[in-house]
C-alpha cells in the first residue's frame, strides 16, 4: 500500500517561486503572482520567474528557478506551456525544490503524449526527493494560514475560516463549493490536485486528519488513482471523529467515461465504491449543493451533541409546514421527538389552545402577537433532554415578526447543544433570513434539503452501513455463454487451497467411471450429490453437471455415465474429467463467498443468498479487505439473507459469527495467496443448523489463477 506524503511545507511553504509569473492584465501569470505575493503570508519571499521580464508587480524577476539566491525553496508554481514543464522541473530538482505545482493543462487528461509526459515529470521529481502536485490543477487555498497559491482571479474574495477541509480534483466544482462562504460555510484547506501524478486526494484528506483546526472533511472524486490509499486514509478520518462527506462522480456509464476524460483516474465499480464508503464511515452525497449543505450542517453540528440528533422536534408557526416537516422526518427514517411528561405539560400551559405542541410545533400566528410565546415554548424543548434537533422551518417572510422569531431562536439554541437547523422556505429573502445568515445560520431553502443532510449527520453519529444496492455479483467469474472462463483452475486445487485455511469439506471421492462412482456412493453410505469435473467449467448447472441426492450405487453408476457423455458435453465445448462423488451435508442456508482483485480498492470480499438463488436475488454485500467483524456484521443485517440466518417461521437461527470467522479465514487466504489467486468463490456455502450449533461446510468452490 502507497504511503502518505508529508505535505507540511506544500500547504505551509516558507519560499515560493512562480515559474511564468508575468505583469500582463489578465494572464493567470499575474493573477498567480498576486495571489501569492500580496494575498498570502509566505515569511521567505516569494519569487517570480520569467526570463522574459526584469520585473514583476515591481519585484525582481529571474530567469530560472536555480538562479534565485539563498535555501531551496518549499514551492515552485509552474504556469509554462505543457512542452515546457519537464525542463522547468529539470531545473526545480537541480536547485533542491521541495514542491512543483504544475497548474499548467496538457497532460494524461489529454493523449497518450502528454500522459507520457507527465510520466517524465513525475519520474523527474521523485529521483530527486521533489512532490509533484498536478498537473492540470488551479493550486491549493489555506485560509487557515493565509497562503493563497492559487491561479484565481478571485481567490482574495473567497477567502473564509472555518473547520471544514476540502480536497476536489475539479477545480470548478471545488471553487463553487469554496463560494459557500456566503452561506456561512467555513473552509480552512482548499486544495484541488487535479491530475494527480504524484500527490493525490487521499494525501490531502490524511493531511487533513492531522490537522487539528480541520474536524469535517469533504471532497469531490472523479476517479482513484489508488483505491486503497483512499480507504488507508477513509480509515483514519473514522477512527479520528472527522466526518468525510464525498461527492464521487461516476454512477452512470456517462459519468464514469468523462471522469476518465478529465482526470485519467479510474472511476471504477461503483457498487463496490458504494460498499467500501459505507464500510469505513463515508458519507456519499449525490450534488455539490447536498455536498456544500451537508458539510455546513456538520460544521453547524460541532458544538452539538450529534448522538441525540435523530430525536427531532419540527417547529414553526404554519400547521401546513409543521405537518410536511413531520412526514419528510418519518419518511426519512429519523424520529420525531417525544417530549418528557414535564415538557409536555409546561407547552400545554404555556401555548395557545387552538395550536399544536405534540410534536409538530404549531404556534400559529399567535407567535406574532405574543412577544413571550416563542421565547419561552423554545426555551422549553431546548431544555428537553429528549430532543437532539430542531427542524425550525420559516415558511415565509413576515416583516419584523420573523426577525423577533429567528434572533429568540438563535439567542436560545446558542446556550444548548440541541443542533439548530433552519430552514427558509420562500424565495422572498426577509429581515429574519439576513439575521440567520449573519450568525452563520444561512437557512436551508427547503425541508427537503435540510432532512437529507440531517439524515447524513444521524447516519455518520451512528455509524451505521447499508449493503450495496442489488447488483450483478462482483465476484462472478467472467465467463462466455458455455460457461468457461480461460485462468479458471481444478475444484480440487481451491479444495486444497481452502483446507489449509480451515474451511471445511464434505467427505468426497473423484470418479473417472461409472463404477468408481457407484463403489464411492457405496463407501460414502448415504444420499450423495455429483459434480461434473471439467477443464474451465466454472458453472456446472447450466451444462447439466450436478446431481443431487443420488441414493444408491446403481443411480451413481448411470448419473455418471450420463454426466460424462462426450455427446452430450460437446455442443458446450467441454470434455469431462470425471465427477465429484460428495456426502450430501443436511439443509440449510446457503451463502456465496466470494473474493476478488477491484481496479480501485484492491481486495474486495463478496458475500450473499447461495445457491442457485444467487443470480435472482443479487442480494449481496461487498467489504474492502481487511474489515473487522463489527463491519462485516452490520454490512451483513440489511441483507435479505439476514433475516433468513434469524429463523424462519419457529426453526433455529444460525449463529452468525460462525459466518464471520468463516469469512475473515477466507479475506485472509486471499490476502496471503494474492499472487496466485486473481478471484476466488465459494457457492455455496452452506450453515447447517443444529442442536448442537452452526457449522459452515463448503459445497463447490472455483479459482481462478492469476
Amino acid at each position: 500500500m502507497s504511503s502518505f506524503a508529508d505535505i507540511s511545507r506544500l500547504v505551509r511553504p516558507n519560499r515560493v517561486a512562480v515559474v511564468g509569473a508575468s505583469d500582463r492584465p489578465g494572464s493567470f501569470g499575474r493573477s498567480t503572482y498576486n495571489n501569492v505575493r500580496n494575498n498570502s503570508s509566505v515569511p521567505g519571499g516569494t519569487f517570480p520567474v520569467n526570463p522574459a521580464y526584469e520585473t514583476v508587480l515591481g519585484d525582481q524577476a529571474y530567469p530560472t528557478v536555480s538562479a534565485i539566491p539563498g535555501e531551496p525553496l518549499d514551492v515552485a508554481i509552474v504556469l509554462v506551456a505543457a512542452g515546457a514543464v519537464l525542463d522547468v522541473v529539470k531545473d526545480c530538482a537541480s536547485a533542491g525544490t521541495r514542491h512543483v505545482m504544475v497548474l499548467s493543462s496538457g497532460f494524461s487528461e489529454s493523449d497518450d503524449s502528454g500522459a507520457d509526459l507527465q510520466q517524465q515529470i513525475v519520474e523527474t521529481a521523485r529521483a530527486a526527493g521533489m512532490r509533484v502536485y498536478g498537473p492540470n490543477s488551479p493550486g491549493l487555498t489555506n485560509n487557515a494560514d493565509g497562503v493563497l497559491l492559487t491561479m484565481s482571479p478571485v481567490a482574495g474574495d473567497d477567502v473564509s475560516l472555518g473547520p471544514v477541509g476540502l480536497v476536489t480534483q475539479g477545480g470548478g466544482l471545488g471553487r463553487a463549493v469554496m463560494q459557500w462562504r456566503d452561506r456561512g460555510l467555513g473552509i480552512g484547506l482548499w486544495a484541488s490536485p487535479g491530475n494527480e501524478a504524484d500527490l493525490d486526494v487521499s494525501d490531502f484528506i490524511n493531511h487533513m486528519v492531522d490537522d487539528d483546526r480541520l474536524r469535517v472533511i469533504g471532497a469531490v472524486v472523479e476517479g482513484f488513482s489508488d483505491g486503497e490509499k483512499f480507504v488507508a486514509a477513509a480509515r483514519r478520518a473514522q477512527e479520528a471523529g472527522k466526518p468525510l462527506v464525498v461527492l464521487k462522480i461516476g454512477r452512470s456509464e456517462y459519468g464514469q467515461k468523462t471522469a476518465a476524460s478529465h482526470t485519467a483516474s479510474i472511476a471504477g465499480n461503483d457498487v463496490v465504491a458504494d460498499a467500501v464508503f459505507r464500510q469505513h464511515g463515508v458519507i456519499r452525497v449525490d450534488d455539490v449543493d447536498e455536498l456544500a449543505e451537508t458539510l455546513l450542517l456538520f460544521h453547524k453540528a460541532l458544538d452539538a451533541d450529534v448522538s441525540r440528533a435523530g430525536q427531532v422536534c419540527v417547529y414553526s408557526f404554519s400547521g401546513g409546514t409543521a405537518s410536511l416537516g413531520a412526514d419528510m422526518i418519518g419518511a426519512a427514517g429519523l424520529q420525531l421527538a417525544q417530549f418528557t411528561e414535564q415538557t409536555a405539560e409546561a407547552l400545554v400551559e404555556r401555548a395557545p389552545s387552538f395550536g399544536f405542541v405534540d410534536n409538530p410545533v404549531d404556534l400559529t400566528t399567535k407567535v406574532f402577537t405574543d412577544s413571550e410565546l416563542n421565547r419561552a415554548v423554545f426555551q422549553l424543548i431546548c431544555d428537553d433532554p429528549n430532543v437532539g434537533s430542531i427542524l425550525f422551518a420559516m415558511p415565509a417572510d413576515y416583516g419584523e415578526s420573523t426577525v423577533s422569531v429567528t434572533t429568540d431562536a438563535l439567542e436560545i439554541a446558542a446556550r444548548h447543544d440541541t443542533l439548530l437547523i433552519p430552514v427558509w422556505m420562500s424565495p422572498k429573502h426577509g429581515g429574519g433570513y439576513d439575521v440567520l445568515s449573519s450568525a452563520g445560520f444561512a437557512p436551508f431553502d427547503g425541508l427537503n434539503r435540510a432532512v437529507t443532510a440531517l439524515t447524513r449527520v444521524v447516519e455518520w453519529a451512528k455509524v451505521s452501513v447499508s449493503p450495496a444496492p442489488a447488483a450483478d455479483l462482483a465476484a462472478a467469474a467472467p465467463h462466455d455463454e458455455s460457461g468457461a472462463a480461460r485462468a479458471a483452475l481444478g475444484y480440487d486445487e481451491a479444495r486444497e487451497l481452502l483446507e489449509r485455511y480451515g474451511l471445511r469439506f464434505p467427505a468426497e471421492e473423484f470418479a473417472t467411471s461409472a463404477q468408481e462412482a457407484a463403489d464411492a456412493q457405496r463407501r460414502i453410505g448415504r444420499p450423495v450429490a455429483m459434480k461434473l469435473s471439467a477443464k474451465g467449467l466454472v458453472h456446472k448447472t447450466e451444462v447439466g453437471g450436478v446431481a443431487l441426492h443420488v441414493t444408491s450405487p446403481e443411480e451413481a453408476a448411470r448419473v455418471h455415465a450420463t454426466m460424462t457423455d462426450p455427446e452430450r458435453l460437446a455442443p458446450f465445448g467441454f470434455t469431462a474429467d470425471g465427477v465429484y462423488v460428495q456426502e450430501m451435508v443436511g439443509d440449510g442456508l446457503d451463502v456465496l463467498v466470494g473474493a476478488h482483485h477491484d481496479e480501485v480498492f484492491g481486495p474486495v470480499l463478496t458475500v450473499g443468498t447461495g445457491g442457485i438463488e444467487t443470480e435472482i436475488e443479487k442480494d449481496v454485500l461487498h467489504l474492502a479487505i481487511p474489515f473487522t467483524d463489527e463491519q462485516f456484521t452490520r454490512a451483513l443485517r440489511p441483507l435479505r439473507l439476514w433475516q433468513r440466518m434469524q429463523g424462519v417461521r419457529g426453526g433455529r437461527a444460525a449463529d452468525t459469527a460462525q459466518l464471520a470467522h468463516m469469512a475473515q479465514a477466507f479475506a485472509t487466504m486471499f490476502l496471503e495467496e494474492a499472487e496466485r489467486v486473481a478471484e476466488i468463490e465459494i457457492n455455496p456455502l452452506r450453515m447447517v443448523v443444529s442442536a448442537s450449533g452452526t457449522e459452515c461446510v463448503t459445497l463447490d468452490a472455483v479459482l481462478l489463477a492469476r
